[in-house]
């Protein structure tokens, strides 16, 4: 790497062999060995002189292999016309050999091929001895079209799989720190990396993209998982359980709504579903159902258990499938992009098995955080039913309001249920309070201009009083703070374990937090509201948790997950007090006008709609409108 002074770029054609492979500036170092890029990835810097020796010796062979075509076109030429002169050739195929040949002539050393004119604008260009001809015409060669396009479909190199001991520190870390969160696969101690490669190929690749501490290394590899999975799925029309739970692995702790300017979250869930779908893990297939498919030798061959053992194979199977379904719950409702999966009657059974189940330690959590969304989806059905046919009413009519009365009990039956050692999983009773925040916000939604205490008319007996709907925006309050008291007792080093369904939760708690110290009603108490959960604090404090996690990770750079996070709370904090100014006075106003001129560029504007904003653009668009 002498060929340029350090600190400097190098010019065109001189960069290293790996700065050329990515694209990437090639900067010497300051001491001349190597460049900066490689010295930080830990790479070995090779000039890519070799690498350029290669490509011209690929030329080379080309232009040969060139020629041999060639000399066999000729001799398919001969051996055409040999044909047409015989006895027993058509007409027509004499006449039309004829007239090709006389008007390009005949062929020659340099033999001419009537081909269908090329949709290349590089046909000028094309390195064969009939370019030189002059009676070579637009109608050229076969072989210039692998000369007009150049596709680069080779894997990132930069970010290979990592050898065995690496690989086994991200299934440890995978293993301890993520999977007890929210369990839809089931790793046994004893199943080595060896093993899981040669039968969960793409899961240890999703394992190790998201177990990466560095944002750069969850970036590459989250990119070149989904070129796989695309190669697989879409190109290849594959369906399999490791693809099925590759994909929900990547979801729940990717954190890919924060490194990629517009998450693909929901994207692939949806090819989770089709995977699911394909697969008939959901429901069986049809007796009646007219298609092919089954009539044809081999159908269901790719459908085979891979499981020696059929009761493991049948745990296995659900597990996938409820943790698609609650993921698909989940960022259904987060990005209301896409519909959730549809509860079945087998998936029903599924889930009987696994709350059954006493082999695998974690089942019995996972199947209480199953049932607890399937509350949270149903209220979410109901919610959206009433903003359909209610389209302007903040409060749910009285048949819908018994029918929520009876989930309030069905979640008071599962709490009950939860056992001594599963009431130890904070993330589960946290979940407990979330279902209930989100019962109440389907009973009566915090973001209404609707005065609290109005009376319903008469005729108009099908609403609630204004009562009940100031004691359901309270029990949201008080829900919202059991949520927080929750999350504040969890060491920060368990934070880079937690999946999106509990930050999901965390993003909606806050916006329904603000909303609710927002709130304008002469009936409201915003000041009681502070009383008992302080925004501003709350704010503060988990700001201060994510960089101290971020710090306990051992981690340098900026872009660290958390530390984004971090910064992102710290604008919308900047947000939410610049709204809050005119309303309030004392402490809580000095401390939002100290932050209301804090500069929020664009940026950050999308990183914190991506996660705040839940699909809903009115309050969001208030709230920035407010502070502008």
């Amino acid at each position: 790497m002498d060929r340029r002074g350090p600190g400097h770029s190098a010019p065109y054609g001189q960069a290293c062999l790996h700065c050329f492979k990515s694209k990437c500036r090639c900067v010497s170092r300051p001491d001349g060995d190597g460049c900066q890029r490689c010295h930080r990835l830990n790479k070995q810097c090779c000039p890519s002189d070799s690498f350029r020796k290669r490509n011209t010796q690929k030329n080379q062979n080309s232009t040969a292999r060139i020629a041999h075509l060639e000399g066999r076109l000729e001799g398919l030429v001969s051996l055409l016309q040999s044909v047409a002169k015989s006895p027993d050739s058509s007409d027509s195929l004499r006449k039309v050999l004829d007239e090709n040949l006389a008007g390009h002539g005949q062929p020659s050393a340099e033999p001419q091929v009537i081909t269908p004119i090329s949709i290349s604008s590089n046909a000028a260009k094309l390195p064969s001895a009939a370019a030189a001809d002059s009676d070579y015409t637009a109608v050229g060669s076969p072989l210039e079209t692998s000369y007009s396009l150049e596709v680069d479909d080779s894997p990132n190199t930069d970010f290979d799989e990592p050898p065995d001991d690496e690989a086994d520190a991200y299934l440890a870390i995978f293993r301890s720190q993520m999977l007890k969160h929210l369990s839809f696969v089931h790793i046994p101690l004893e199943l080595t990396v060896q093993q899981l490669r040669q039968k969960r190929p793409f899961l240890l690749r999703a394992i190790i993209a998201v177990a990466s501490s560095s944002a750069q290394q969850k970036m590459a590899r989250g990119k070149e998982l989904k070129r796989i999975l695309a190669q697989k799925v879409i190109i290849e029309n594959q369906s399999s359980l490791d693809l099925l739970l590759g994909v929900l692995t990547y979801v729940a702790w990717s954190w890919d709504t924060l490194l990629n300017k517009s998450g693909t979250l929901s994207r692939l869930i949806m090819l989770a579903i089709s995977i699911v779908g394909n697969l008939r893990l959901d429901k069986p297939l049809p007796e009646d159902v007219h298609m092919i498919g089954p009539l044809t030798p081999g159908f269901a061959d790719g459908h085979k258990c891979e499981v020696d053992d059929p009761e493991q194979c049948y745990l296995e199977r659900q597990r996938a499938v409820l943790g698609c379904f609650i993921l698909s719950s989940i960022v259904s409702s987060y990005y209301a992009q896409m519909d959730p999966m549809r509860w079945t009657p087998q998936m029903e059974e599924g889930l009987r098995a696994i709350a059954s189940n006493k082999e695998c330690p974690t089942d019995e959590a996972f199947a209480v955080q199953i049932r607890l969304q399937l509350l949270a989806q149903r209220t979410l059905f109901i919610r959206e039913q009433q903003g359909e046919n209610h389209p302007h009413v903040a409060t749910a009519p009285l048949p819908t309001f018994v029918y929520l009365n009876s989930l309030h009990g069905q979640l008071n039956e599962l709490r009950e249920s939860i056992s001594s050692e599963l009431e130890q999983e904070k993330t589960l009773v946290a979940q407990v309070h979330y279902i209930e925040l989100c019962i109440n916000e389907a009973t009566h939604t915090a973001n209404s201009s609707a005065p609290l205490l109005t009376t319903p008319s008469i005729g108009d007996n099908d609403y609630t009083s204004g009562y009940e709907r100031l004691e359901c925006l309270w029990r949201s309050v008080n829900a919202i703070k059991s949520w927080f008291d929750i999350f504040f007792t969890l060491s920060p080093s368990a934070f880079r374990g937690l999946s999106f369904p509990f930050w999901a939760q965390l993003a909606r708690c806050t916006v329904i937090l603000y909303r609710l110290s927002t709130l304008e009603d002469p009936a409201w108490d915003r000041k009681a509201v502070r009383d008992v959960v302080d925004l501003s604090l709350v704010l503060d404090q988990i700001a201060k948790n994510m960089e101290q996690a971020s710090r306990e990770a051992g981690e340098q750079s900026n872009d660290d997950v958390l530390m984004q996070v971090s910064r992102l709370l710290g604008r919308f904090r900047a947000l939410v007090g610049a709204k809050m100014i005119p309303a309030e006075a004392g402490s809580y106003a000095t401390w939002a006008s100290r932050d209301a001129t804090t500069n929020v560029d664009d940026q950050d504007q999308n990183y914190m709609r991506q996660f705040f904003e839940f699909g809903d653009e009115r309050w969001w668009e208030e709230l920035w409108t407010g502070f502008k």
